[in-house]
């Protein structure tokens, strides 16, 4: 009987972790909208690159990358102040596929990364 009540026991525990290790994640900075959005064919020209995050991002460690195909880095910025949003300004890209790599260190300082592929095509009107 007592064999039953420990593993009562242990189980409610794992129960209560897993429990308390999820809600810490609700704190998290989860990417929430970007644009160029993930995957996105984008024909527009592309002169900035703008994430959106479900809080605020600490300023100064938190970073965005864009780089090109081949893994160069074409652009790279830092947050200057806490805020939801992380805006990198780029230079005009040319057709191709780009890669945006971030990381951001959440207020309840947890560090999130993320990195996602976009493309730009070629003008029609080119």
């Amino acid at each position: 009987m007592k064999l039953i009540r420990y593993a009562g026991a242990a189980f409610l525990a794992a129960g209560l972790s897993f429990c308390s290790a999820t809600a810490g994640l609700a704190h998290h900075q989860f990417l929430v909208e970007s644009f160029p959005a993930s995957k996105q064919r984008v024909v527009k020209p592309v002169r900035q690159i703008k994430l959106v995050f479900e809080g605020k991002a600490d300023a100064v460690i938190s970073t965005i990358t864009l780089k090109s195909r081949n893994g160069l880095v074409i652009a790279k910025g830092i947050q200057k102040q806490a805020s939801k949003e992380l805006i990198l300004d780029t230079p005009v890209l040319q057709p191709g596929l780009y890669e945006v790599d971030y990381r951001v260190l959440a207020t309840d300082g947890t560090i999130v990364e993320g990195a996602f592929p976009f493309i730009v095509e070629p003008s029609l009107s080119a």
